[in-house]
């Protein structure tokens, strides 16, 4: 994995976009999953997925904002024909274990398309010291991978769009050239995490907007 390689492509900080009145619980349990915040406040994970709106999660020591999924109901005809081995939900369902992060770019899109709608704080992280310490759990993709609606709608994924941080960045572009779906060499649009973040690992990545 050459860091310097990926930093040069996604940039020198990746964003981390979520609702203002989650920072309390972020910063003392740091960054969790759809799913593990599901579990960590006694709801069923699989009952949460496919939700149109952004539903609050409440437990006596946690309390937790999730965005809404209308991408994949927006195009859930899509979403139910073209992810290879999967359902929309089943789909829905493994979006929700991953941790999101945007290169600088893109998430600067990403939060003015949130702010719409509730107020958004956005959390900066260290590329390279976030690639370094949690290689073994980040994830590269061309897309948005939750995304049904306009072009997302003829975006052919499965599994193994999700390509790993640890197999380089020359194997990610070259990942859907070989499943025959581009033929040039993608960019990277999404981060995603695929283990808890702890609050005190959190704040040593962060770094000041």
């Amino acid at each position: 994995m050459n860091v310097d390689a990926l930093i040069r492509a996604i940039g020198p900080r990746v964003a981390h976009c979520t609702a203002s009145e989650n920072m309390r619980g972020i910063e003392v349990h740091g960054l969790l999953s759809a799913e593990a915040l599901a579990r960590k406040t006694d709801h069923e994970p699989l009952k949460i997925t496919l939700r149109d709106t952004r539903i609050r999660l409440v437990s006596p020591k946690l309390t937790a904002r999730l965005n809404h999924q209308k991408p994949i109901l927006y195009g859930l005809d899509a979403a139910n024909r073209i992810v290879e081995g999967h359902t929309a939900q089943s789909w829905a369902a493994q979006l929700d274990r991953r941790i999101f992060f945007w290169p600088e770019r893109k998430g600067a899109a990403f939060v003015k398309s949130v702010q719409r709608e509730i107020p958004t704080s956005v959390i900066w992280l260290d590329t390279a010291a976030l690639f370094t310490r949690y290689a073994d759990h980040l994830w590269l993709s061309p897309l948005n991978s939750g995304n049904f609606t306009q072009g997302g709608a003829h975006a052919i994924r499965g599994d193994w769009l999700y390509v790993p941080v640890t197999a380089g960045l020359a194997a990610f572009r070259q990942n859907r050239i070989k499943h025959h779906l581009a033929k040039s060499p993608d960019s990277v649009k999404e981060i995603s995490l695929t283990c808890p973040l702890p609050a005190d690992q959190l704040k040593a990545l962060q770094v000041d907007p």
